[in-house]
């Protein structure tokens, strides 16, 4: 089917070339619009260096004070982008004639934490330790993140927390960890001394997955350095009290689940405490204690502690307004323009917090998710231009800022919930984030011009034909598929906003230019973004959307693991 596709798309895009110019046409006389496939790859050129950085310096700013959700810096940074898609005439279809989509959210406020440790012995259990969590406060835990239930559960070791078939790893099988609490140390040792002795692709968000899946209450992390470090975390943590945090969509709160729906505790304990735990005599004991099971890491099982753990959270809960922002390109062709191609970014990003060294408080998000946000308002801007010569797409294109992504992908959940054009008619969802600078994976090779595609064949072999193709007459960007894989533990496939069409079984692609150094830091500026990338990725995203919007048929979803692993996710 890929390259049936693929030749058929080919011998298109040579006709039209040899029937019409590649150079945009004058105005067009007629009163029906051209449908053109190739006259429309000549609007690529709209999309530009200096349109990105103008835009950007401007949306990155330091007046829009990081673009946090529920702030009036939020809200400034949505009218900012209505204000452009209005100056480029596309329609508005949120409430009320608006380019808005109002949503609620339910946010807690934490006041305290108390934690009480109980010793059992046979059927009697005795309280050996009580603290407090607050503002003024620290206890000998520190909540990370987690939910506002009360959680009780009995306390099991279960080493480094994963499970590794390949490597003879298996720190969570032997256990029914079923509503316990999982401690586990801190950093798992993938690799020591050149040898691997855990899958690296195994990282933090997979081990919390792994424990979680089983039917956890929480899970505690003995710090990795010394034991300062549970001080460093536990007053950090102080500032969190009487905050804002832990948001909900409204409609869904059935309980007191975070952002994400994880309604346990994820916890550092004081290593002391976790010393007393594991039956050692000191502290001090904690580093050698860790080497050993390193050293013995195939041969270790969890164990159930003689210890039981409750966590009474003390909260309160406010509603926060919110919105995505949404702007209409109606397609020209009677019997297509009712199927909708839906391209997102998320606008928000994470606000005023923790300074730097430089004493900088504003998290920019220049990057995140700056560079694509803006470069949706340039492929918007190139489809305006288009249309102004009287050449536009069959299908329609709806443009999708969302926000509340910082908070667990809220705002595209809530666009996937109540959509403005049923899921049912929209065909493909392109969906952009961080696309402005280089990864360390790709700057020790010498490359730029690339970015990560995640979905397409994941879910629809046409889109990924699509896409290829699209490239080759446009950005000629490496389409790296490193972490396009279903069974990757990072799951990257469901940690962006193109999950939310995915799950409503809508073919996607992410295209994404991986992690760095200055993520989430106030950092991630506009003056380390490579506009000559961005530019490149976003004319492969323009020319990915024109082969979308004028293909005979949709994009069909026929990838049948996926359609397996993702059937309860709804």
């Amino acid at each position: 089917m890929k390259l049936h596709l693929q030749s058929v798309l080919i011998g298109l895009l040579i006709f039209t070339a040899s029937c019409a110019g590649s150079e945009p046409s004058s105005q067009n006389q007629s009163s029906e619009p051209i449908t053109d496939t190739e006259q429309l790859l000549g609007f690529q050129k709209e999309i530009s260096t200096d349109y990105l950085k103008s835009h950007l310096m401007a949306f990155a700013h330091d007046s829009m004070r990081g673009r946090e959700t529920g702030t009036p810096a939020e809200k400034k940074a949505a009218n900012f982008l209505a204000e452009e898609y209005e100056q480029l005439g596309l329609a508005p279809v949120g409430d009320n004639g608006s380019y808005f989509q109002s949503f609620n959210l339910n946010a807690s406020k934490s006041d305290s934490i108390v934690f009480k440790l109980y010793k059992k012995n046979d059927s009697t259990k005795v309280q050996v330790d009580r603290s407090v969590a607050s503002s003024d406060q620290t206890a000998n835990f520190a909540q990370l993140f987690g939910g506002t239930d009360t959680l009780k559960g009995q306390v099991v070791f279960a080493g480094f927390g994963v499970n590794d078939k390949e490597h003879d790893v298996a720190h969570l099988d032997g256990v029914d960890l079923k509503d316990k609490w999982v401690m586990v140390f801190q950093n798992t040792p993938n690799v020591v001394d050149g040898d691997t002795l855990i899958n690296p692709k195994i990282d933090a968000r997979a081990r919390f997955q792994m424990i979680m899946r089983q039917g956890a209450e929480g899970i505690l992390i003995i710090p990795a350095k010394e034991p300062r470090e549970f001080d460093v975390i536990a007053q950090k943590m102080q500032g969190s009290f009487g905050e804002v945090g832990r948001m909900r969509l409204a409609y869904r709160d059935k309980s007191g689940s975070s952002s994400s729906g994880f309604s346990g505790g994820y916890n550092v304990i004081n290593p002391a405490l976790a010393a007393k735990l594991l039956g050692l005599n000191s502290v001090e004991e904690i580093t050698g204690y860790r080497q050993k099971l390193v050293e013995n890491i195939t041969e270790f099982q969890p164990k159930e502690l003689s210890y039981e753990l409750t966590q009474i959270p003390y909260s309160s809960t406010e509603t926060i307004s919110s919105q995505n922002v949404l702007a209409f390109y109606e397609g020209a062709d009677p019997e297509l323009k009712d199927e909708v191609v839906v391209l997102t970014s998320h606008y928000d990003h994470v606000g005023i917090g923790e300074p730097d060294s430089t004493g900088d408080r504003i998290y920019n998000g220049a990057d995140d998710d700056g560079s694509g946000t803006i470069g949706l308002l340039n492929i918007a801007k190139a489809f305006a231009e288009a249309e102004r010569n009287g050449i536009k797409t069959k299908r329609s294109i709806l443009f999708l800022n969302v926000s509340a992504e910082e908070k667990g992908l809220l705002g595209s959940r809530y666009y996937s919930d109540h959509p403005v054009f049923s899921m049912e008619k929209t065909v493909a969802n392109l969906n952009t984030d961080m696309i402005g600078r280089v990864d360390s994976t790709h700057k020790s090779k010498g490359i730029e011009k690339y970015a990560y595609i995640i979905g397409a064949e994941l879910i629809s072999s046409d889109l990924d034909s699509l896409i290829k193709v699209a490239n080759q007459e446009s950005g000629q960007i490496k389409l790296n598929k490193r972490y396009n894989d279903l069974n990757d533990p990072q799951q990257f496939y469901r940690r962006s906003d193109h999950w939310h069409f995915g799950r409503k079984k809508v073919p996607f692609a992410f295209f994404f230019s991986g992690i760095h150094e200055d993520y989430h830091r106030p950092s991630d500026e506009v003056h380390k973004i490579r506009f000559e990338k961005m530019t490149s990725i976003l004319r492969t995203m323009y020319a990915t959307t024109v082969m979308i919007a004028n293909a005979d048929h949709a994009p069909a979803v026929d990838n049948q693991q996926f359609i397996e692993i993702t059937k309860s996710d709804n």
